[in-house]
């Protein structure tokens, strides 16, 4: 009798005792790495996704404060033209309450002047008639 072949025995123990080192050195270690390495990139994920969230609440912030800043300037320059406008208005009222006086002044004047010319032509009108009339008749009328 023949004893049997023993070398795949030995094969296989030799297979199971390579599987034990191997997973007790390299697989273990290998996965605890892998592990390691998604929760390190799940944490990174979600501390970006922290930080884009307090980005966007800061720029939401910031657009707010300058919607309001310029709510704030936009109702200055309108306050600022307001005033402009309102002092521009007054000194053309004054303007031409000052025209409308002088006009007035120098209107009365000419009329003055005009009814001291109709008075002075009046006068001289008498005297033209004495004279047309001493011309006419030939001796000296009174």
């Amino acid at each position: 009798m023949q004893l049997p072949d023993l070398s795949l025995l030995v094969i296989m123990v030799v297979f199971w005792a390579t599987y034990a080192v191997l997973r007790v050195f390299v697989f273990t270690p290998l996965g605890k790495i892998l592990r390691d390495r998604e929760d390190s990139a799940a944490a990174s994920a979600s501390a970006l996704d922290a930080a884009v969230a307090r980005e966007k609440e800061t720029l939401a912030a910031v657009d707010q404060k300058l919607t309001g800043a310029r709510r704030a300037a936009m109702s200055a320059r309108e306050a600022g033209r307001q005033e402009a406008s309102a002092r521009r208005q007054a000194i053309l009222d004054e303007a031409r309450d000052r025209a409308r006086a002088a006009a007035d002044e120098y209107q009365r004047k000419l009329e003055a002047e005009a009814a001291g010319a109709r008075e002075e032509l009046r006068r001289g009108a008498s005297a033209i008639a004495a004279e047309i009339a001493e011309l006419a008749l030939g001796r000296r009328v009174a």
